[in-house]
């Protein structure tokens, strides 16, 4: 069995208070369920600011293995995150979606056949990237999710071993299918959207940070969503 902490849009800003919510989630599981890697899914960053990324090291120091992917606020080139990460037979991807300027994903052909270059080698394979590819219902953040969700459907067909597809971005945790691919989207580090799209604010800054647990046996994904405070 594999074990992946999935996190996503701790939004840091250099602030004591959102280090706290990240480490909060971090320290959720006791050493007993410490799992095999940890997964970002994007918005490390509230500015894209370097002193936001040494936050983020500094908090993450001594918890590897893990795995950080860009999301719209965040620098890709400050955040100069890896590739891919492995544990066991399974290969974590993670996928650079960002547009430049802009709050929606769009995955690039070049990004797409780097990915599907990299699965070759694997044995079991999950995608990481930040913009989700499926709606969930909600008018606000649909129309900021991956537009071009088809060069990912055309992916996931040419790797043939993708167990589940890992997101964030929507601050809410969501699953989903696509492509006949779990998709498994971790609630929101810095805030939780609220329901109603017409409130303002959109997000709840007050409610408890969350995260994804995701356990992979015999071809089977399995995920809880848990809170800290």
């Amino acid at each position: 069995m594999t074990t992946l902490l999935h996190l996503s849009d701790p939004h840091l800003d250099g602030s004591p208070e959102r280090a706290d919510r990240l480490r909060a989630v971090l320290d959720l599981l006791p050493p007993s369920r410490r799992p095999d890697a940890i997964v970002v899914t994007g918005d490390v960053a509230d500015t894209g600011a370097g002193h936001e990324y040494a936050q983020f090291q500094a908090v993450m120091e001594g918890r590897e293995p893990w795995l950080a992917v860009p999301g719209n606020h965040d620098s890709p080139a400050l955040l100069a995150a890896p590739a891919f990460l492995d544990v066991g037979d399974l290969r974590i991807l993670g996928l650079d979606v960002t547009v430049e300027g802009e709050d929606h994903g769009e995955l690039r052909d070049e990004v797409a056949d780097r990915a599907a270059s990299l699965a070759a080698e694997a044995g079991r394979t999950v995608l990481a990237f930040h913009q989700p590819p499926v709606r969930i219902g909600h008018t606000y953040v649909d129309p900021m999710r991956l537009l071009n969700a088809e060069v990912l459907a055309t992916l996931v067909e040419r790797i043939g071993n993708v167990e589940a597809i890992l997101c964030g971005h929507v601050h809410t945790p969501s699953a989903s299918s696509f492509a006949g691919v779990p998709v498994l989207i971790a609630p929101g580090i810095v805030s939780a959207l609220r329901l109603d799209p017409d409130q303002s604010p959109l997000t709840d800054q007050v409610h408890a940070p969350g995260m994804a647990l995701h356990r992979f046996e015999h071809g089977v994904v399995t995920t809880t969503f848990h809170y800290a405070g």
